[in-house]
């Protein structure tokens, strides 16, 4: 196997661990999330908590409920970052290591509160939304503990009836997508995740879901344009990032790729390891077989727990065989 199909093999394999509809990975836990805030007020139906695994990528994300709690099932062991965002943004790293079922707390801030400190986290709240219906907010509610809980098509039947409640709810559009790409159901879920952007083009969430839908189905071309819109909707964000990195690569915008990893790697992001992956191909795929090397290495400084640690390991020898395999070619016999 050359040490560029290496290489892309360690890519596919760790956008593989970011699907929606994965199977178990490791052992699991139930993660019981709650959100501190300075005043301890109570959580909005806007306040969102996403899982992001050590490549980048989010493996789960949900709304807390009233109490500033959100819980995830079935989550595979190992360090994540929790982010958050909506009427709220991390007020600390976030980081968290899974082993068991456990309850943990990060600390939080108001969006738009001042801070010494920067955020990776999109902030957000939908304009529609702050018209809906008390009745609407409610059924909104409800759908996130049934999602709380993965009951899919509970909470589906919910979010119909929020947006059958109010029309606009741009947010319910998007947690329908969402709940529609646990089912399976692709197409609902695109048609959901449209009808959020239609009602709020600046709501970047619905932007990032509907291009891992395109993901999945490999159309890159359609996944590297809503993520180009969705990172110009926000801070640089590591998830989108790196999700637009590997579009762009498996599109051979290789140039582009390349800048997109350095735009992650300026902004001093948490979790955005994986570029360096998506930069090492792009250089190994240009011929500049030492930088491919650098990338791979800082990786591994970077993330030296990953799972793919070894991989990446065999494809810097790899490399690194075909660099002295060449000298010694092209020197003096």
């Amino acid at each position: 196997m050359t040490g560029r199909l290496f290489v892309l093999s360690i890519l596919l394999a760790t956008t593989a661990l970011a699907q929606m509809d994965r199977g178990p990975l490791q052992a699991a836990g139930r993660v019981k999330i709650r959100v501190i805030l300075p005043d301890h007020a109570s959580c909005t139906a806007s306040t969102r908590v996403a899982l992001i695994a050590n490549m980048g990528f989010s493996v789960a994300d949900t709304s807390a409920n009233g109490e500033c709690i959100a819980t995830f099932f079935d989550v595979p062991a190992g360090r994540y970052r929790v982010a958050l965002s909506g009427d709220v943004v991390n007020a600390d790293s976030g980081e968290i290591e899974v082993t068991a079922a456990q309850d943990v707390e990060v600390q939080a801030r108001r969006a738009g509160s001042p801070t010494s400190g920067s955020v990776d986290a999109p902030t957000f709240v939908s304009v529609s939304d702050l018209r809906a219906t008390a009745s609407a907010v409610r059924e909104f509610g409800k759908a996130n503990q049934m999602i709380d809980h993965q009951e899919w098509s509970k909470a589906a039947g919910r979010l119909h009836k929020a947006v059958t409640l109010y029309s606009s709810y741009a947010a319910a559009y998007n947690n329908l997508g969402a709940v529609y790409s646990r089912m399976g159901d692709s197409a609902q879920a695109r048609s959901a995740f449209l009808q959020a952007i239609t009602l709020d083009d600046h709501l970047g969430a619905a932007y990032l879901n509907l291009a891992r839908v395109e993901v999945a189905e490999k159309n890159f071309a359609g996944a590297e344009s809503l993520l180009s819109k969705a990172s110009s909707l926000d801070a640089p964000n590591a998830n989108e990032l790196n999700l637009l990195a590997y579009a762009e690569l498996m599109n051979q915008h290789l140039d582009q790729a390349l800048d997109t990893t350095r735009r992650g790697h300026s902004a001093q992001l948490s979790h955005h390891a994986f570029l360096h992956l998506i930069a090492a191909h792009v250089y190994e795929q240009k011929k500049k077989i030492p930088d491919s090397v650098a990338e791979l290495q800082m990786y591994l400084k970077e993330e030296p727990a990953a799972a793919q640690a070894e991989q990446v390991k065999k494809a810097i020898a790899t490399l690194q065989a075909q660099v002295t395999n060449s000298n010694q070619t092209s020197g003096p016999s």
